[in-house]
C-alpha cells in the first residue's frame, strides 16, 4: 500500500471541515465524514490514476470528488501528497495562486 501525506494547507482544510461538520451535524457525523475522506486518501494513494487531471488549476494537480468536497493531490512513485480539500462550490483556481 502506498502512503499519502497532507500538505499544511490540506491539514488546515481538514480541520476546518471537521469543525464545520461538528457544528452543523454533530460529533458522530464529523467522525464519519473525516473517516470517509481519510479512506479516500488511502484509495487515491493506491490508485492515483482514478482522479481527473486539472489543467485549470496551477500545477495541474489531480482531483477526486468525495461527498461535498474535492480532493486535490499530486502523485509520486511511492506516495500521494494531498494538496487541498475544497468544498465543491468553491472557485478552485483561486485557492492555488
Amino acid at each position: 500500500m502506498k502512503k499519502f501525506f497532507l500538505s499544511s494547507k490540506a491539514r488546515a482544510d481538514l480541520k476546518d471541515i471537521g469543525r464545520y461538520t461538528d457544528r452543523q451535524w454533530g460529533r458522530q457525523q464529523r467522525r464519519t465524514y473525516i473517516k470517509r475522506l481519510n479512506d479516500r486518501f488511502s484509495f487515491l494513494a493506491d490508485q492515483p490514476q482514478r482522479g481527473k487531471k486539472r489543467e485549470d488549476v496551477v500545477g495541474s494537480p489531480y482531483s477526486f470528488h468525495e461527498g461535498r468536497h474535492v480532493i486535490f493531490y499530486r502523485a509520486a512513485t511511492d506516495s500521494v501528497e494531498i494538496l487541498r480539500i475544497l468544498h465543491d462550490s468553491m472557485d478552485f483556481p483561486r485557492h492555488f495562486v
